[in-house]
């Protein structure tokens, strides 16, 4: 039994093995970066949404109330109007979520978002308070 040794077929398997041991790896870079970076826009998009449905809710002050120099929310007000606010950016920007609880202090109003992708959960809260004409930084 003579046998004929080919040198051609040597190393072939290690280089297929490298390759696609690199291509798994460059897949997994390429979707952790991905799973991250909506992670990261998730969380920012449900911070910017729930300030502005809060500022949405400091806006709804009593008028007649305001007059005399002390700001009254009208806690019924507030809270739907922030709620609409928060729902229209969520529609508007394409993104599915929900709004948490929407607290009252005096004339300040503090809304929660969650937004969720993919199973995934990001949760923002966003506070802003009812002033009488301009800030000292306003001006």
């Amino acid at each position: 039994m003579n046998r004929v040794s080919t040198d051609r077929d040597r190393g072939t398997a290690i280089v297929a093995t490298l390759t696609l041991c690199f291509v798994f790896m460059a897949g997994g870079f390429i979707w952790l970066s991905r799973t991250v970076d909506r992670s990261l826009h998730d969380r920012s998009q449900a911070a910017a949404v729930a300030f502005q449905a809060a500022r949405a809710g400091a806006q709804a002050g009593d008028v007649v109330l305001s007059l005399g120099g002390v700001i009254v929310l009208d806690p019924g007000r507030a809270v739907v109007a922030a709620r609409t606010m928060a729902m229209e950016l969520l529609v508007a920007n394409g993104d599915t979520g929900e709004v948490g609880p929407v607290e009252i202090d005096g004339a300040r109003v503090t809304v929660t978002v969650t937004i969720t992708t993919s199973g995934r959960r990001a949760v923002g809260t966003g506070t802003a308070a009812a002033h009488l004409g301009f800030d000292a930084a306003d001006q």
